[in-house]
């Protein structure tokens, strides 16, 4: 199952009204399908409580799916559409995702990133997708340690 991955800079460039964000957002809700993930703790990296901005959360919030999500949904929240998004990652999850940190050969002056190396393993699980980021670097080098990952890197 192919599925697209938001990272920080997605939501960054959505909320702030980036055109070709936009354009991307809209054509992957469009599509069907699996609907956008975005990684919990990207949600909170790019997250800012303001007026000007909760329109847009509001709106981008109600076509994603928030990844690992909660057990028990809200009214208006989407529900897992598949058997990666409603399980989350267990122990040995967390473990990967260590090893995709500590393994990643990252450019010079670039420190590591969990968020990033997160969004490539929540595509990686569902067997392969893209993470829409404004740090391809960062992606390509998380989605090397992995063997057989194939994850396409869409930058923003």
């Amino acid at each position: 199952m192919s599925v697209v991955v938001y990272d920080t800079g997605m939501l960054i460039a959505l909320i702030g009204q980036d055109r070709r964000a936009h354009t991307l957002h809209k054509g992957f809700v469009s599509a069907g399908g699996h609907v956008p993930v975005v990684p919990g703790p990207a949600l909170s990296q790019a997250w800012r409580t303001s007026p000007k901005t909760a329109y847009a959360w509001k709106r981008l919030l109600a076509e994603v799916f928030v990844h690992p999500g909660a057990r028990t949904h809200r009214p208006g929240d989407l529900p897992p559409s598949c058997l990666p998004c409603g399980t989350g990652l267990g122990v040995s999850g967390w473990q990967t995702l260590g090893d995709m940190i500590g393994a990643a050969a990252l450019p010079p002056k670039k420190r590591p990133d969990p968020v990033d190396a997160l969004a490539v393993l929540i595509a990686a699980v569902h067997g392969g997708g893209s993470v829409i980021t404004s740090d391809p670097e960062g992606i390509e080098a998380y989605a090397a340690t992995i063997a057989g990952c194939v994850v396409t890197v869409v930058r923003v």
